[in-house]
This record gives structure tokens, sequence and C-alpha cells, in this order.
């Protein structure tokens, strides 16, 4: 289904009132981007002002904003509603704000989050968020358990996950403009990034793409260059040639050696009557 209006327009409460006077500047210079937000849909009552949920996390603080503070009348009522969170840079929420309540059945992802990636490692990831109006904010989300794929930095995502206690949890991403650009053509969604896999990354610097022009050559010359190199630390190196006897390297004549004569002790002679055991040891010669 498609997404309702309040998950297609997310602005902080507080910042409508100057949109009109300070946006319209900011609208000038602001260059034309993919539209950002950053929206969590719980079911929950709405009654004079309050606002209650099984799922709301202890102790956050809970406000109107949007159509629920201009109409609280009119947006009471039991449903799914679309709340703003602000988070912190490690994903915990630290305050919400009621926007409205869907009109429709809702069936999409608990959380969506779509902004420019600044920041993501093994166990976080931060996005900014640039709403049409107003200033931006980051907003964090803890890496669900088997989400650990390769985002890139400054690069717009749309992040789809789910509330997991008091944190928001990324469960799978698209690259923000090729989702965008399905859903307006009324295409079937790219592949999502999800667990180890990244289908979209870009190759490293140093590594021709696949399919670009010169690459099939450049790959050949890397293979042959592989091959000699292999083919060199192979083949032992070659032995040199032996000189021949009695001369040494070059054919030169070795240097005449004098013969150095070695003094040895001269042998004693075996004794002439070994010792036995019925006489007594007789005496050594010279006694």
């Amino acid at each position: 289904m498609a997404e309702p209006v309040e998950a297609q327009e997310a602005l902080p409460a507080g910042e409508e009132g100057t949109r009109e006077g300070v946006g319209e500047e900011r609208r000038e210079k602001r260059p034309p981007h993919p539209p950002h937000q950053a929206v969590l849909f719980l079911p929950g009552v709405l009654r004079e002002g309050l606002f209650h949920a099984e799922r709301l996390p202890r102790g956050v603080p809970v406000a109107l904003g949007g159509k629920a503070l201009k109409d609280p009348q009119g947006e009471a009522g039991e449903g799914v509603f679309a709340l703003w969170p602000r988070t912190d840079e490690g994903g915990r929420i630290l305050s919400l704000q009621v926007a409205s309540r869907l009109r429709e059945p809702y069936e999409g992802p608990q959380a969506v989050v779509q902004g420019v990636l600044l920041y993501a490692d093994r166990e976080r990831l931060v996005l900014l968020i640039l709403p049409k109006g107003g200033e931006g904010f980051k907003v964090g989300l803890k890496r669900a358990r088997g989400f650990a794929a390769r985002l890139e930095p400054k690069k717009a995502y749309r992040v789809e996950g789910r509330l997991g206690g008091p944190y928001l949890l990324a469960e799978r991403a698209w690259p923000l403009g090729k989702y965008l650009q399905a859903k307006k053509e009324g295409q079937p969604l790219p592949p999502p990034i999800q667990g180890r896999e990244n289908p979209y990354l870009e190759p490293r610097e140093g590594r021709p793409k696949e399919g670009a022009e010169g690459g099939g050559e450049g790959e050949a010359r890397k293979g042959e260059g592989a091959r000699e190199e292999a083919k060199a630390r192979r083949e032992p190196p070659p032995r040199p040639k032996e000189a021949p006897k009695g001369k040494g390297p070059g054919g030169k004549p070795l240097p005449r050696r004098d013969p150095v004569r070695v003094w040895r002790a001269p042998e004693e002679p075996p004794d002439p009557a070994p010792r036995t055991w019925a006489g007594p040891r007789p005496w050594a010669r010279g006694r």
C-alpha cells in the first residue's frame, strides 16, 4: 500500500511556526532533495491530549505535534499513530511527538528514517534529516542482530526497522533515490541492503568497474604480470659455473699453501703384563 501522507512529510513540532518566514529563504538557498523523514508507527490511543501505547518506552516524554497539535479532537481515538522520534547517536529514543492518526489500515514498517548517512559502524547508524522547512537534525539507529552490511557515508538512504525497547533498530536499507524512483514509476522495489550484503557498493579505487572500456585489457595485463611473477618465484636462481680443478673463480690459480706439520704425542706400547685377578697389579714401567 502507498505510504500515508504523515509518513511522507515529517516535520518536528515547534518548527512549523517559523517555516513560513525563515523557511522560504532556506528553500531558495537549499537545493531540492528527496523528502527526508523520521517516523515511528505505533498503535495506541489519544484521548484528552494524552497518548497511551503498550510499546511506548518508559520514561520517554511524549508531546503533541503536527495535526495532533492543531486539532487534538480530530486526531483523537484509537488506531495507528505516526510519531516523530528524537534520538541520541546511539539510537536511544529521547522524546516523541504524536503527529497524527492514520485513517487507513497500516501494514508497513514500524520505523522509517530517510536522510543522509553521516556515520556507520558495526553497532549504529547516524543519519542527517533535512526537512523541507526548519532546521536539520540527527537520528541514530542501533543495528539489529544480523544487519552488518557496509553502507557508504554522505549518501542518502531509506532505513527501515522497528522499535526494540528504548532503541530504534535498523533492519534493512535502500539507496533513497532508487527507492523513490521505483515507487514513482510503480515498479517493484530494488533489492534491499540487508544481512551482510550490499549490492549497491561501488568498486574501490584502483579497481575498474565491470564492463568499463579498457577493463578487459587492464585485467589481462594484470593477469600476465601475476603469472610471470609467480613463475619467477618458482624457478630457482641460476647456479654459478664451477671453476676447473686447481683454479679459483675466473680461472685464476689458487694461492700456494705451505704444509703445516701437526705434532702428535707418541703412542704408549701395550702393558706387557696385563692385570689378572690372581696376582697383584704390576708396577708401571719406569718405577
